[in-house]
């Protein structure tokens, strides 16, 4: 059976009534990282007594039920062997992006992948070699810096500067750093701040990579869950040269609650940088469909709008919901409103110096585990990261806790 088609997507969509966000679901009997307050078993675990596990970029949400259903009806037939993608996945990826981003790949120019991160893995095996310089701009999502650095690059850090609670680009400094790169991993939108990067921005980095001849590694995960009036413009949109320059990556994974079942695309214009980047990817045995991924994108993406929708303004109130809380109860916390995810970025340097380790103290004072800002790089430090993909009773009960540990000092 194929994925649904047009006719049955918008019967689908019709279909889907509201959805109870605010209920909590025990996860840790399927192994969640999450809430075992741990990446993986050769990682450190974060240790504490009844922990709320409010750190990784995961939500505590169902994903759609047509998702849900599609994929149960998959368990069931019960044979879990190779498994090509539907012929309209491609089409089915075009569509979505056209309709939610005004943004249309060209079919030809996509690619399967197991994960973004895998797949910038391999364009840096693919166009640079090592001790070449990678250009990140941070504070950033700390893999970027694994990915860099255990390939045997040279990390180059564009630091962002911070006015007015909002992160804006130092031009001088990206331009500086660019003498001495090959490439440059974008964020967009940004994360850990939620920042979506604007088309005047995008164009000036783009002008700056154009003159020394840096590819462009655009990471978009996050552009699907839209909080604010600012669009999210693909790099690869802003110009022709733009878009030869560069490798778009995206994936349902973060906008639908898939970590777990990854599938994901890259789009690269350049046929033979397409050409090289999928025999590496091919001699790396990464563009096999995952049984379960594959269905999971083609259902997301087929019929997930409603949902999408529904859940964008949960959490849009969640957002608000810690904005007033901090405003109110929080003393020397100050979150940066996102313009996309559903994370947040909290101000916390004072606080940070005053505990001697701001992440720490909501461990072990409050029983809150947040993401220590100090993971994402230079400009990182006395921050913590909010991850509000929860029940909003969760959330406020973590944040009561934060409270109660403030009061305490």
């Amino acid at each position: 059976m194929a994925c649904a088609d047009a006719s049955q997507s918008t019967v689908a969509e019709r279909n889907v009534g509201m959805i109870d966000f605010d209920r909590i679901y025990d996860r840790h009997q399927f192994g969640s990282v999450k809430w075992a307050n741990q990446w993986d078993e050769f990682s450190p675990r974060v240790e504490g007594e009844d922990l709320l596990s409010l750190w990784t970029a995961d939500m505590d949400f169902r994903a759609p039920e047509t998702v849900i259903a599609r994929l149960r009806e998959a368990a069931d037939h019960g044979i879990y062997g190779y498994t090509r993608r539907d012929p309209r996945h491609y089409e089915i990826v075009q569509s979505w992006f056209a309709r939610r981003h005004d943004w249309s790949p060209a079919l030809e120019s996509m690619l399967p992948a197991p994960a973004i991160m895998p797949s910038i893995a391999a364009m840096l095996r693919t166009f640079t070699k090592p001790g070449d310089g990678v250009i990140v701009q941070s504070p950033i999502y700390s893999p970027y810096f694994e990915v860099i650095q255990g390939n045997g690059r040279k990390l180059l850090v564009n630091r962002l500067r911070l006015e007015n609670n909002r992160y804006e680009l130092d031009l001088e400094n990206f331009e500086k750093l660019a003498a001495g790169a090959k490439a440059f991993l974008l964020c967009n939108p940004h994360n850990p701040a939620g920042k979506a990067w604007t088309r005047e921005e995008l164009t000036a980095l783009n002008d700056i990579c154009e003159r020394y001849g840096i590819l462009v590694i655009s990471d978009d995960i996050h552009c699907d869950i839209r909080l604010s009036n600012r669009p999210h413009i693909v790099f690869s949109s802003i110009s022709e040269d733009a878009a030869e320059k560069s490798f778009i990556c995206t994936a349902p994974t973060k906008t639908f609650n898939l970590a777990g079942v990854p599938s994901a695309t890259v789009s690269v214009a350049n046929k033979e940088r397409r050409d090289a980047l999928l025999a590496t990817m091919q001699a790396s045995f990464m563009v096999n469909a995952n049984f379960f991924g594959r269905l999971a994108l083609e259902v997301a993406y087929s019929t997930g709008v409603p949902w999408l929708d529904q859940l964008t303004r949960y959490i849009g109130g969640n957002v608000g919901f810690v904005l007033k809380f901090a405003e109110d109860r929080l003393p020397g916390i100050t979150p940066m409103r996102p313009d996309a995810s559903f994370l947040v970025w909290l101000d916390a340097r004072g606080l940070d110096r005053k505990v001697g380790g701001v992440q720490q103290f909501f461990v072990d004072q409050a029983g809150v585990n947040l993401y220590d800002g100090r993971v994402y790089g230079p400009g990182g430090e006395g921050f913590i990261r909010l991850n509000v993909g929860c029940p909003r009773p969760l959330l406020r009960r973590g944040l009561e806790r934060m409270s109660r540990a403030l009061e305490s000092l």
